[in-house]
Protein backbone atom coordinates (compact mmCIF):
# COMPACT_ATOMS: atom_id res chain seq x y z
CA UNK A 1 0.00 0.00 0.00
CA UNK A 2 1.56 3.55 -1.10
CA UNK A 3 1.69 6.09 1.69
CA UNK A 4 -1.02 7.92 -0.24
CA UNK A 5 -3.54 5.13 -0.11
CA UNK A 6 -2.71 4.59 3.31
CA UNK A 7 -3.51 8.50 4.39
CA UNK A 8 -6.47 7.54 2.19
CA UNK A 9 -7.52 5.31 4.71
CA UNK A 10 -6.65 6.69 7.54
CA UNK A 11 -8.81 9.38 6.83
CA UNK A 12 -11.89 7.21 6.13
CA UNK A 13 -11.43 5.29 9.46
CA UNK A 14 -11.43 8.77 11.07
CA UNK A 15 -14.24 9.77 9.07
CA UNK A 16 -16.28 6.54 9.94
CA UNK A 17 -15.25 6.90 13.67
CA UNK A 18 -16.61 10.54 13.57
CA UNK A 19 -19.88 9.96 12.23
CA UNK A 20 -20.54 6.52 14.53
CA UNK A 21 -20.44 9.26 17.42
CA UNK A 22 -22.37 11.72 15.71
CA UNK A 23 -25.13 9.24 14.81
CA UNK A 24 -24.58 7.82 19.05
CA UNK A 25 -25.24 11.13 19.53
CA UNK A 26 -28.55 11.71 17.74
CA UNK A 27 -29.71 7.86 18.78
CA UNK A 28 -29.00 9.36 22.83
CA UNK A 29 -31.83 12.07 22.05
CA UNK A 30 -34.82 10.33 20.41
CA UNK A 31 -37.36 8.98 23.29
CA UNK A 32 -36.77 5.46 23.22
CA UNK A 33 -33.37 5.97 24.54
CA UNK A 34 -34.07 7.68 27.15
CA UNK A 35 -36.93 4.84 28.15
CA UNK A 36 -34.10 2.21 27.50
CA UNK A 37 -32.07 4.02 30.14
CA UNK A 38 -34.83 4.09 32.61
CA UNK A 39 -35.07 0.78 32.72
CA UNK A 40 -31.18 -0.09 33.18
CA UNK A 41 -31.61 2.89 35.77
CA UNK A 42 -34.22 0.66 37.54
CA UNK A 43 -31.53 -2.50 37.05
CA UNK A 44 -28.72 -0.69 38.91
CA UNK A 45 -31.03 0.10 41.65
CA UNK A 46 -31.84 -3.43 42.41
CA UNK A 47 -28.68 -4.50 42.22
CA UNK A 48 -27.37 -1.72 44.58
CA UNK A 49 -30.51 -2.73 46.89
CA UNK A 50 -29.25 -6.24 46.71
CA UNK A 51 -25.79 -5.88 47.23
CA UNK A 52 -24.26 -2.83 48.56
CA UNK A 53 -27.66 -0.53 50.22
CA UNK A 54 -26.62 2.32 51.40
CA UNK A 55 -27.53 3.04 55.47
CA UNK A 56 -29.47 5.89 56.45
CA UNK A 57 -31.37 6.78 59.87
CA UNK A 58 -34.60 4.63 60.36
CA UNK A 59 -36.47 7.40 61.17
CA UNK A 60 -39.62 7.18 59.41
CA UNK A 61 -42.45 4.87 60.28
CA UNK A 62 -45.78 4.46 57.79
CA UNK A 63 -48.88 4.24 59.48
CA UNK A 64 -51.11 2.59 57.09
CA UNK A 65 -54.61 2.17 56.48
CA UNK A 66 -55.02 -1.69 55.07
CA UNK A 67 -57.60 -3.71 54.66
CA UNK A 68 -58.04 -5.17 57.78
CA UNK A 69 -58.31 -0.94 59.06
CA UNK A 70 -60.98 -0.41 56.88
CA UNK A 71 -62.90 -3.45 57.87
CA UNK A 72 -62.48 -2.64 61.63
CA UNK A 73 -63.98 0.64 60.87
CA UNK A 74 -67.99 0.61 60.98
CA UNK A 75 -68.09 3.80 58.88
CA UNK A 76 -67.11 4.24 55.42
CA UNK A 77 -64.35 6.21 54.43
CA UNK A 78 -65.77 9.28 53.89
CA UNK A 79 -67.07 9.32 57.65
CA UNK A 80 -63.76 8.62 59.31
CA UNK A 81 -63.75 11.72 61.14
CA UNK A 82 -63.27 10.02 64.33
CA UNK A 83 -61.16 7.44 64.39
CA UNK A 84 -58.73 9.43 62.24
CA UNK A 85 -59.03 12.04 64.39
CA UNK A 86 -58.30 9.86 67.26
CA UNK A 87 -55.13 8.46 65.04
CA UNK A 88 -54.06 11.66 64.88
CA UNK A 89 -54.36 12.60 68.59
CA UNK A 90 -52.61 9.67 69.95
CA UNK A 91 -49.65 9.69 67.73
CA UNK A 92 -49.49 13.54 68.22
CA UNK A 93 -49.33 12.08 72.08
CA UNK A 94 -46.58 10.11 71.57
CA UNK A 95 -44.26 13.24 70.59
CA UNK A 96 -43.23 12.32 67.07
CA UNK A 97 -40.63 14.90 65.40
CA UNK A 98 -43.36 15.28 62.08
CA UNK A 99 -46.75 14.00 61.29
CA UNK A 100 -47.92 13.45 57.61
CA UNK A 101 -51.24 12.62 56.24
CA UNK A 102 -51.88 11.90 52.41
CA UNK A 103 -55.39 10.97 52.79
CA UNK A 104 -58.14 13.55 51.81
CA UNK A 105 -60.14 15.66 54.04
CA UNK A 106 -63.10 16.24 54.07
CA UNK A 107 -64.61 18.54 51.28
CA UNK A 108 -67.77 19.90 53.96
CA UNK A 109 -69.55 19.54 57.13
CA UNK A 110 -71.44 16.01 57.92
CA UNK A 111 -72.27 16.96 61.42
CA UNK A 112 -75.88 17.12 59.77
CA UNK A 113 -75.81 13.12 59.21
CA UNK A 114 -74.00 12.97 63.14
CA UNK A 115 -73.69 15.38 65.01
CA UNK A 116 -69.92 15.96 66.60
CA UNK A 117 -68.24 13.60 63.54
CA UNK A 118 -66.20 17.62 63.03
CA UNK A 119 -65.88 18.37 65.87
CA UNK A 120 -64.04 14.99 66.58
CA UNK A 121 -61.91 15.61 63.04
CA UNK A 122 -60.82 19.03 64.27
CA UNK A 123 -59.65 17.74 67.39
CA UNK A 124 -56.94 15.73 66.38
CA UNK A 125 -55.99 18.07 63.41
CA UNK A 126 -55.43 21.01 66.00
CA UNK A 127 -53.54 18.35 68.10
CA UNK A 128 -51.18 17.48 65.21
CA UNK A 129 -50.47 20.64 64.68
CA UNK A 130 -49.60 21.86 68.19
CA UNK A 131 -46.90 18.85 68.22
CA UNK A 132 -44.80 19.72 65.42
CA UNK A 133 -44.60 20.17 61.93
CA UNK A 134 -47.50 18.53 60.30
CA UNK A 135 -48.63 18.73 56.71
CA UNK A 136 -51.58 16.82 55.19
CA UNK A 137 -51.78 16.10 51.46
CA UNK A 138 -53.29 18.72 48.67
CA UNK A 139 -55.40 16.52 46.52
CA UNK A 140 -55.49 17.64 42.46
CA UNK A 141 -58.19 16.97 40.86
CA UNK A 142 -57.60 15.39 37.49
CA UNK A 143 -60.28 16.49 35.59
CA UNK A 144 -60.43 20.26 36.41
CA UNK A 145 -56.54 19.85 37.54
CA UNK A 146 -57.35 22.38 40.67
CA UNK A 147 -57.10 21.27 44.32
CA UNK A 148 -59.26 19.73 45.59
CA UNK A 149 -61.23 21.77 48.48
CA UNK A 150 -61.03 21.30 52.36
CA UNK A 151 -63.66 21.99 55.07
CA UNK A 152 -63.01 25.77 55.69
CA UNK A 153 -62.59 25.05 59.67
CA UNK A 154 -60.04 21.99 58.64
CA UNK A 155 -58.63 24.28 56.46
CA UNK A 156 -58.14 26.95 59.30
CA UNK A 157 -56.14 24.42 61.53
CA UNK A 158 -53.49 24.14 58.50
CA UNK A 159 -53.43 27.08 56.70
CA UNK A 160 -51.15 26.69 53.41
CA UNK A 161 -47.80 26.32 55.70
CA UNK A 162 -49.11 22.56 56.72
CA UNK A 163 -50.56 21.80 52.90
CA UNK A 164 -48.31 19.91 50.26
CA UNK A 165 -49.63 18.67 47.06
CA UNK A 166 -49.99 14.86 47.03
CA UNK A 167 -48.71 14.26 43.17
CA UNK A 168 -46.07 12.13 42.29
CA UNK A 169 -43.76 12.52 38.90
CA UNK A 170 -44.08 9.50 36.62
CA UNK A 171 -41.95 8.65 33.77
CA UNK A 172 -42.62 7.93 30.27
CA UNK A 173 -43.38 4.28 31.64
CA UNK A 174 -45.59 5.52 34.50
CA UNK A 175 -42.78 4.45 36.85
CA UNK A 176 -41.64 6.79 39.70
CA UNK A 177 -37.65 7.75 39.53
CA UNK A 178 -37.98 11.28 40.36
CA UNK A 179 -39.51 13.95 42.99
CA UNK A 180 -39.58 17.33 43.50
CA UNK A 181 -39.44 19.98 46.41
CA UNK A 182 -41.71 22.43 44.57
CA UNK A 183 -44.38 22.67 41.66
CA UNK A 184 -45.01 25.11 39.56
CA UNK A 185 -47.94 27.41 39.55
CA UNK A 186 -48.95 30.33 37.77
CA UNK A 187 -47.93 32.03 40.76
CA UNK A 188 -44.93 30.55 41.26
CA UNK A 189 -44.51 27.53 42.77
CA UNK A 190 -46.24 25.77 45.75
CA UNK A 191 -44.51 23.26 47.89
CA UNK A 192 -44.77 19.28 47.36
CA UNK A 193 -46.36 16.74 50.83
CA UNK A 194 -42.55 15.98 50.09
CA UNK A 195 -41.06 19.44 49.94
CA UNK A 196 -43.28 21.01 52.98
CA UNK A 197 -42.16 17.89 55.44
CA UNK A 198 -38.74 18.29 54.35
CA UNK A 199 -38.43 22.04 54.84
CA UNK A 200 -40.17 21.83 58.04
CA UNK A 201 -37.41 19.29 59.26
CA UNK A 202 -34.49 20.88 57.64
CA UNK A 203 -32.97 23.88 55.58
CA UNK A 204 -31.04 21.27 53.15
CA UNK A 205 -33.44 19.56 51.25
CA UNK A 206 -32.54 18.55 47.52
CA UNK A 207 -34.91 16.82 44.98
CA UNK A 208 -34.10 14.88 41.72
CA UNK A 209 -33.76 11.36 41.29
CA UNK A 210 -35.16 9.07 44.52
CA UNK A 211 -32.28 6.96 45.71
CA UNK A 212 -34.09 3.22 45.82
CA UNK A 213 -30.90 2.11 47.74
CA UNK A 214 -31.21 4.63 50.70
CA UNK A 215 -32.01 2.46 54.29
CA UNK A 216 -33.87 -0.52 54.85
CA UNK A 217 -37.42 -0.70 54.22
CA UNK A 218 -40.13 1.07 56.50
CA UNK A 219 -41.79 0.08 59.25
CA UNK A 220 -45.37 -0.14 59.47
CA UNK A 221 -48.16 -0.47 61.46
CA UNK A 222 -51.82 -1.03 61.11
CA UNK A 223 -54.28 2.31 61.39
CA UNK A 224 -56.36 -0.49 63.32
CA UNK A 225 -53.24 -0.93 65.83
CA UNK A 226 -53.64 2.52 66.59
CA UNK A 227 -57.06 2.79 67.01
CA UNK A 228 -57.15 -0.05 69.63
CA UNK A 229 -53.92 0.43 71.51
CA UNK A 230 -54.55 1.02 75.03
CA UNK A 231 -51.04 1.51 75.97
CA UNK A 232 -49.36 4.69 75.70
CA UNK A 233 -45.90 3.69 75.96
CA UNK A 234 -46.20 1.44 73.24
CA UNK A 235 -47.00 4.33 71.01
CA UNK A 236 -44.36 6.43 71.88
CA UNK A 237 -41.87 3.33 71.52
CA UNK A 238 -43.43 3.00 68.07
CA UNK A 239 -43.63 7.19 66.88
CA UNK A 240 -41.70 9.43 69.41
CA UNK A 241 -39.43 11.62 68.14
CA UNK A 242 -39.87 9.28 64.88
CA UNK A 243 -41.25 11.31 61.62
CA UNK A 244 -45.03 9.60 61.03
CA UNK A 245 -46.42 8.79 57.41
CA UNK A 246 -50.39 8.21 57.37
CA UNK A 247 -51.84 6.86 54.22
CA UNK A 248 -53.07 4.04 52.05
CA UNK A 249 -51.81 0.59 52.15
CA UNK A 250 -54.18 -1.58 51.00
CA UNK A 251 -52.92 -3.97 47.60
CA UNK A 252 -55.07 -2.32 45.24
CA UNK A 253 -55.62 0.80 46.25
CA UNK A 254 -53.22 4.17 45.81
CA UNK A 255 -50.19 1.74 43.72
CA UNK A 256 -47.25 3.22 42.60
CA UNK A 257 -44.91 1.28 39.50
CA UNK A 258 -41.76 2.03 41.16
CA UNK A 259 -38.65 0.05 40.46
CA UNK A 260 -37.91 -1.28 43.74
CA UNK A 261 -40.80 -1.51 46.67
CA UNK A 262 -39.57 -0.54 49.97
CA UNK A 263 -43.20 -1.24 51.81
CA UNK A 264 -41.37 -4.04 54.33
CA UNK A 265 -44.94 -5.85 55.39
CA UNK A 266 -45.36 -6.42 51.09
CA UNK A 267 -43.45 -8.88 49.16
CA UNK A 268 -40.83 -7.72 46.66
CA UNK A 269 -42.48 -6.19 43.41
CA UNK A 270 -42.75 -3.40 40.77
CA UNK A 271 -45.97 -1.82 42.60
CA UNK A 272 -45.69 0.15 46.09
CA UNK A 273 -48.25 2.41 47.94
CA UNK A 274 -48.06 6.05 47.45
CA UNK A 275 -47.40 6.77 51.02
CA UNK A 276 -44.25 4.23 51.03
CA UNK A 277 -43.21 6.29 47.75
CA UNK A 278 -43.57 9.45 49.55
CA UNK A 279 -41.60 8.12 52.09
CA UNK A 280 -38.36 7.19 50.12
CA UNK A 281 -38.63 10.78 48.56
CA UNK A 282 -38.21 12.08 51.74
CA UNK A 283 -36.00 9.80 52.86
CA UNK A 284 -33.62 10.72 49.89
CA UNK A 285 -34.55 14.83 50.34
CA UNK A 286 -33.58 14.86 53.99
CA UNK A 287 -30.28 13.24 53.43
CA UNK A 288 -29.85 15.58 50.17
CA UNK A 289 -28.56 12.41 48.38
CA UNK A 290 -30.52 12.66 45.65
CA UNK A 291 -27.91 11.32 42.64
CA UNK A 292 -26.82 14.05 40.15
CA UNK A 293 -27.12 13.45 36.30
CA UNK A 294 -23.77 13.07 34.04
CA UNK A 295 -23.15 16.43 32.68
CA UNK A 296 -23.59 16.79 28.56
CA UNK A 297 -19.68 16.49 27.59
CA UNK A 298 -19.03 13.47 29.99
CA UNK A 299 -22.10 11.45 27.77
CA UNK A 300 -20.66 13.03 25.01
CA UNK A 301 -16.87 11.62 25.69
CA UNK A 302 -18.29 8.02 25.98
CA UNK A 303 -20.12 7.81 22.91
CA UNK A 304 -16.98 8.91 21.31
CA UNK A 305 -14.77 6.25 23.15
CA UNK A 306 -17.36 3.42 22.31
CA UNK A 307 -17.41 4.66 18.43
CA UNK A 308 -13.37 3.97 18.92
CA UNK A 309 -14.66 -0.02 18.54
CA UNK A 310 -14.68 0.70 14.89
CA UNK A 311 -10.87 0.43 14.63
CA UNK A 312 -10.74 -2.77 15.90
CA UNK A 313 -10.63 -4.93 12.29
CA UNK A 314 -11.12 -8.19 13.13
CA UNK A 315 -14.64 -8.70 13.69
CA UNK A 316 -14.25 -11.64 15.88
CA UNK A 317 -12.11 -9.39 18.44
CA UNK A 318 -15.11 -7.07 18.04
CA UNK A 319 -17.42 -8.65 19.06
CA UNK A 320 -15.42 -9.43 21.73
CA UNK A 321 -14.54 -5.84 22.85
CA UNK A 322 -18.36 -5.03 22.20
CA UNK A 323 -19.63 -7.82 24.63
CA UNK A 324 -16.33 -6.84 27.16
CA UNK A 325 -17.18 -2.92 26.33
CA UNK A 326 -20.78 -2.99 27.41
CA UNK A 327 -19.94 -4.72 30.45
CA UNK A 328 -17.37 -2.24 31.39
CA UNK A 329 -20.14 0.70 31.00
CA UNK A 330 -22.73 -1.11 32.73
CA UNK A 331 -20.41 -1.67 35.77
CA UNK A 332 -19.09 1.87 35.49
CA UNK A 333 -22.79 3.27 35.38
CA UNK A 334 -24.06 1.14 38.93
CA UNK A 335 -20.59 2.12 40.66
CA UNK A 336 -21.23 5.94 39.27
CA UNK A 337 -24.88 5.80 40.92
CA UNK A 338 -23.37 4.21 44.06
CA UNK A 339 -21.28 7.23 44.21
CA UNK A 340 -24.29 9.76 43.77
CA UNK A 341 -24.31 10.58 39.82
CA UNK A 342 -26.14 9.04 36.79
CA UNK A 343 -24.65 7.56 34.05
CA UNK A 344 -26.80 7.40 30.96
CA UNK A 345 -25.29 4.39 29.06
CA UNK A 346 -28.21 3.53 26.76
CA UNK A 347 -26.39 5.58 24.10
CA UNK A 348 -23.25 4.44 24.78
CA UNK A 349 -24.62 0.89 24.27
CA UNK A 350 -26.06 1.87 21.03
CA UNK A 351 -22.71 3.32 19.74
CA UNK A 352 -21.24 0.12 20.41
CA UNK A 353 -23.21 -1.78 18.80
CA UNK A 354 -23.29 0.64 15.53
CA UNK A 355 -19.77 0.79 15.61
CA UNK A 356 -19.56 -3.04 15.96
CA UNK A 357 -22.12 -3.43 12.58
CA UNK A 358 -19.74 -0.94 10.98
CA UNK A 359 -16.82 -2.79 11.35
CA UNK A 360 -18.67 -6.06 10.02
CA UNK A 361 -20.02 -4.56 7.21
CA UNK A 362 -16.88 -3.40 6.47
CA UNK A 363 -14.82 -6.49 6.81
CA UNK A 364 -17.53 -8.39 4.75
CA UNK A 365 -16.91 -5.72 1.87
CA UNK A 366 -13.61 -6.23 1.88
CA UNK A 367 -14.19 -10.00 1.63
CA UNK A 368 -17.04 -9.96 -0.74
CA UNK A 369 -14.48 -7.99 -3.29
CA UNK A 370 -11.47 -10.19 -2.51
CA UNK A 371 -13.56 -12.87 -3.67
CA UNK A 372 -14.83 -11.55 -6.78
CA UNK A 373 -11.73 -10.73 -8.07
CA UNK A 374 -10.24 -13.52 -9.68
CA UNK A 375 -13.53 -14.64 -10.87
CA UNK A 376 -12.67 -10.95 -12.53
CA UNK A 377 -9.87 -11.81 -14.00
CA UNK A 378 -10.31 -15.10 -15.18
CA UNK A 379 -13.68 -13.87 -17.33
CA UNK A 380 -10.96 -11.43 -19.10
Amino acid sequence: MSESEGAAHATMRAFSVAAIALAGLVLSLMPAMGGLDDSLLDLEWRLLRRFDPRPAPDDIVIVGIDSASVDAIPAPPGLWHEPLGLALARIAASKPRAIGLDYPLPERSFDSIRPGLDRALFRGLAAAAQNGPFVVTLTIDSNTRSARRIHTPFLAVLGDARLGIGLLARDGDGVTRRFSILIPTEDGGFPTFTGRLCRALTKQCGDGLIDYALGAPFRYVPLKSVLEAQDAELLAKLFHDRIVLIGDARQHSDRIDVPVNLAGWEREGRDSPAIVVHAQSLRTALLDAAPREASRPLSVLFVFIASLLFLVRDWRLALGSLALAAAVAFAVAVYALHGGLFVPVAAVLATLVLAFASRALTAWAAYYRTSRRPNIRHSA
